[in-house]
């Protein structure tokens, strides 16, 4: 038995993955456990890799930069043991409940799970804190501890305490860069709020806009700025002064359909930033008689850059995809200058809202002095359904050419195709654009992956076929990549483009 164990045990260790660094190891492990993972995922994720084999187990065991992840909602005694393993460095504290998840704690008793906590505060980077699970305790009364370290707030307040009293951490958080305040309405002049760098509020109520403008105007590192799905009731005061962010590099204003026109338009009358701040918002109420509201975004946007940016528009990077909960129209752009940038992103309900900021920009490159303009499309999901909608087709046509075509886990047929696009048949090709020289396509199915392209040339072998007057002749470059599982079925389809003379280039990628 002994010996049968020795061999295992070689030919475990002769696997190449042993021969790694610890370090290189180490940073492998780290990925894996924070990709896209809650506390308590994570928390999982690290008891799995400690059980793969002996060495994974005392190197993770003995590796406190790997165990400050904590989630609350765990046992006792796992608690234990995660802050005796991160050795005193600073933890991230999150309770997240996931749905279905089973809980320790009767209802009404939210500081219970915290107890076992109570003398880390000071160790605490971020805290994540969910209150959907209890209606007893009030949360407020918890967050007032001093949190000299807290680098990062996330307070989803879902059963909506009164928090209009709170001095968050008892104004003792003096590293405190980010916040992000769901439903909870907390007392909005306060020390916590002077030295971050990011905001967000979400599912707030105000009366005005002025609550929002007073918060911020004290906030003069302040680098990014959210506010959506809160609710304005009135108009500003006609006296309000206006609030100068010279940091800020990130805005979204998304307000809830009720306030979404003249609360967006008055935040942004208010606010001034350099011109590189990128600008996002909703038109999702926007009507025909509205167009001083898409001139405000507008003006927002592109009256700030100077003349020479504006005459210099070199390219045009463009992304469009319709949102999976609500089916709204999302619309994201960049346009390049030498070395600016201008960025910009908006999410409607109609297709005229797209149309009006694709005009406009068109009109900028009309003035631009740039002897060969050109624009990148990237369509992802449902936003492949451009292809079949001549209403967008058109101002598209008259942007600078598109030359470059990407396709991101394309959805087809949302939408019935428009009468006049060859015949109201499906359309699974790049023919609306003759001028596209390269296709990139990412998780694309092998079958649609070899009738894209062959429909875009008007090859006959492709299932749905392209107009004469709208096929692509030749492409420089076609790049694929793909889930790990289909890559032995896009290797033949590559093989076939490769043979295919009116291609330049096919390169294939695994995607990670």
């Amino acid at each position: 038995m002994a010996s049968s164990i020795n061999k295992l045990r070689c030919l475990n260790d002769a696997l190449p993955i042993h021969q790694l660094p610890i370090e290189l190891l180490l940073s492998i492990f780290e990925y894996v456990l924070r990709t896209g993972a809650a506390a308590s995922i994570y928390n999982r994720r690290i008891c799995a890799l400690s059980g793969v084999c002996a060495r994974w187990f005392l190197l993770i065991q003995h590796s406190p930069a790997l165990w400050t992840t904590v989630a609350v909602s765990i046992k006792e005694e796992g608690l234990s043991k995660i802050l005796e393993r991160s050795s005193g460095r600073l933890i991230d504290v999150e309770y997240e409940p996931q749905d279905g998840e089973t809980l320790r704690y009767a209802e009404g008793s939210f500081m219970e799970p915290f107890n076992i906590l109570s003398s880390t505060t000071g160790r605490w980077r971020t805290l994540i804190l969910e209150t959907r699970h209890y209606s007893g305790d009030r949360p407020s009364e918890f967050l007032q501890f001093p949190a000299p370290n807290l680098e990062r707030l996330v307070f989803r307040n879902n059963n909506v305490w009164d928090m209009k009293d709170v001095e968050l951490f008892g104004g003792h958080c003096p590293n405190l860069k980010h916040i992000h305040l769901d439903r909870a309405e907390c007392k909005w002049s306060q020390a916590a709020f002077k030295g971050l760098e990011s905001l967000e509020l979400s599912y707030l109520s105000f009366d005005t806009i002025e609550p929002i403008l007073d918060v911020i105007r004290d906030i003069s590192l302040l680098e990014r700025l959210e506010i959506h799905d809160c609710d304005v009731r009135e108009d500003v005061p006609a006296n309000t002064k206006p609030v100068s962010l010279p940091n800020l590099q990130f805005l979204r204003a998304e307000f809830d359909d009720y306030g979404l026109i003249y609360a967006t338009k008055q935040l942004l009358n208010h606010i001034s930033a350099p011109p590189p701040c990128p600008l996002y918002v909703s038109l999702a109420d926007y009507e025909d008689g509205e167009d001083s509201f898409v001139d405000t975004f507008c003006e927002w946007l592109f009256g700030r850059q100077t003349k020479e940016v504006l005459e210099g528009l070199e390219s045009f990077n463009l992304g469009f995809g319709v949102s999976e909960d609500d089916l709204k129209d999302l619309l994201s752009f960049e346009l390049h200058s030498g070395s600016a940038k201008i960025r910009g992103g908006v999410r409607a309900f109609r297709v005229e809202n797209v149309q009006y900021i694709l005009e406009y920009i068109q009109g900028l490159f009309q003035r631009s002095h740039s002897s060969k303009p050109f624009t990148k499309l990237r369509l992802s999901g449902r936003g492949v359904e451009l292809l079949n909608d001549s209403r967008l087709i058109t101002p598209f046509k008259d942007l600078p050419p598109i030359t470059h075509l990407e396709l991101v886990e394309p959805v087809w047929s949302l939408r019935k195709p428009s009468k006049d696009v060859h015949n109201g048949s499906e359309l699974r090709t790049a023919s609306p654009f003759s001028t596209v020289k390269s296709f990139l396509l990412r998780e694309v199915s092998p079958d649609d992956t070899l009738d894209i392209v062959l429909g875009a040339l008007g090859d006959p072998r492709a299932r749905s076929h392209s107009m004469s007057e709208l096929r692509v002749g030749n492409l420089d470059h076609v790049e694929v990549h793909v889930e790990e599982t289909d890559f032995i079925k896009v290797e033949a389809v590559v093989e076939v483009l490769r043979n295919d003379s009116r291609i330049g280039k096919v390169d294939l990628y695994v995607a990670l």
